[in-house]
């Protein structure tokens, strides 16, 4: 397992690893397993209500994303299986914990009033606050903090990220539920969006499922499953996450005390 470097320069060069690593995994896939239902009450969740019909999911599935941004903070989980940067990163911090090539993470993102995150997972813990990203490359307690610029490499871990790489045609309002604590309309991949994860993942010979959980007010994904199983029981391919504790005026991202050079 690699340990946070102690002198500067090398700490600099295991960032930048990780940097590459992170970016790349915009074009992963991504997953979650479903936390623990503490989300915020649905009548503090805002923004308006955005009615979901019945059949399609159309319009209300694409601006999922935009709704996601308007929302002020949430915590989640999420799990990522089946892609070149999962694996990647497994092989960087030696997460030898890791089932099935699959990784979690977990955290929280704040996007109001000022951006922050905090991500977490077995060999790294990434917070960006104030305009800089805090690594610590193998969870040894001590951070290092290089600019984040104009994004973070938190960024390419979080729900948001994920959202934008799934495909939403194809999907249907199979009914209303809750999810998470929060009342949701469930979407659900038909047969032909299912052969489409296949063919576009390169993932042969597997039975697929899609479901997304859309907020019946705020219009956020509050949840969703993409799985791949083959037919030895093994999951090829998986993107789950959860979102819990939206809004909550309670979640916060602070910086590390402990910093290398501080």
């Amino acid at each position: 397992m690699l340990g946070v470097a102690q002198p500067h320069s090398r700490g600099l060069v295991i960032l930048t690893a990780v940097a590459a690593i992170a970016l790349s995994a915009c074009s992963g896939g991504s997953a979650t397993a479903a936390p623990t239902a503490t989300a915020t009450a649905p009548s503090t969740i805002a923004p308006a209500a955005t009615a979901s019909p019945a059949g399609t999911g159309g319009p209300v599935l694409a601006g999922a994303a935009d709704a996601m941004a308007s929302l002020t903070s949430y915590k989640f989980r999420m799990t990522q299986a089946g892609t070149d940067s999962v694996n990647q990163l497994a092989d960087l911090t030696g997460n030898a914990a890791s089932t099935d090539g699959s990784v979690t993470f977990t955290g929280m993102v704040i996007l109001k009033p000022d951006k922050a995150a905090e991500v977490t997972t077995t060999g790294l813990h990434v917070i960006n606050v104030g305009g800089f990203d805090y690594m610590d490359v193998g969870n040894a307690g001590s951070f290092a903090k290089i600019a984040a610029d104009t994004s973070s490499i938190s960024d390419a871990f979080t729900p948001a990220t994920v959202y934008k790489t799934i495909r939403v045609n194809g999907y249907s309002n199979i009914g209303s539920e809750t999810k998470n604590g929060v009342p949701c309309d469930h979407y659900q991949a038909g047969v032909n969006a299912l052969a489409e994860l296949g063919s576009v993942s390169g993932v042969k010979n597997a039975t697929w499922s899609a479901d997304l959980w859309i907020a019946q007010q705020g219009g956020y994904p509050v949840a969703i499953a993409v799985i791949a199983k083959a037919k030895d029981g093994s999951i090829p391919y998986e993107t789950i996450f959860d979102l819990t504790n939206v809004n909550d005026p309670a979640n916060k991202v602070t910086a590390p005390d402990n910093v290398m050079g501080a």
